[in-house]
């Protein structure tokens, strides 16, 4: 029996680095995509010394990145087992009175289409297989029960997010008579550059964990999903997160 094949957008740092980490190193084939290859150092180097990874140019948006990467997997392996959407952008802090629809739409276009782009290019080859995980990596900043304690203004992160929701909890019912699982994970509170760029908003509140620490928590939440776990809002931890 072939090891499974796992796919991850985002790999070249933070969650996404520690998640193909983890998953290579429980056997598994892991295709990383990363928007500029050549400059995703650590990637690399942890490339070079485990044949199971195979790193894809991928920027999110592209049609051709995506289209290019599902054809380097078919040749590879023929499917894929699971796909975490994990790429993602959180460029500013910006009030509702000051966001701009320039900014509203980037992060849309990244945090909410991307992962629309990548299952509708990846859907055969996880429909090639029988485990059928598709994943978004999402944030307890998506939900809009949550948005009120939330101390930071996310008004176009969370918005991306929220939109990333419903557009994961949409494939969920579209697809699950088909046997797929899927649903978005908040990673957690993370010490990484995106996690960093808000902590002074959440003063004592800011209480990190680590990206490996992250990546163990997702990965066992994803490897451990079952079809009763389809179309929930699930935190790092595997409890359930209110939409």
């Amino acid at each position: 029996m072939s090891p499974q094949a796992w796919f991850i957008s985002g790999a070249n740092r933070g969650i996404g680095l520690e998640l193909v980490k983890v998953a290579a190193n429980r056997g598994y084939t892991v295709f990383a995509g990363a928007r500029t290859p050549a400059k995703a150092i650590a990637l690399k180097n942890l490339a070079a010394t485990n044949p199971n990874i195979h790193i894809l140019q991928l920027e999110s948006t592209s049609v051709s990145d995506i289209a290019a990467a599902a054809k380097a997997v078919e040749a590879t392996t023929g499917g894929l087992d699971v796909v975490i959407a994990n790429a993602g952008i959180l460029q500013n802090g910006e009030l509702a009175k000051e966001a701009s629809a320039k900014s509203l739409d980037q992060h849309l276009e990244v945090n909410a289409i991307g992962p629309l782009l990548l299952f509708q290019t990846l859907y055969p080859l996880l429909a090639n297989r029988d485990t059928r995980k598709f994943i978004t990596v999402s944030s307890a900043a998506g939900s809009i029960a949550l948005a009120a304690g939330i101390p930071v203004p996310l008004t176009v992160y969370g918005a991306s997010k929220a939109a990333l929701n419903f557009i994961t909890q949409s494939i969920h019912k579209e697809h699950q008579s088909e046997g797929f699982i899927v649903f978005p994970i908040h990673p957690g509170m993370v010490n990484t550059d995106m996690g960093n760029a808000a902590k002074d908003s959440f003063g004592d509140r800011w209480d990190p964990i680590t990206p490996r620490e992250s990546a163990d928590s997702v990965f066992k939440v994803v490897e451990g999903a079952t079809k009763e776990q389809s179309g929930r809002f699930l935190n790092y931890d595997g409890s359930e997160i209110p939409w």
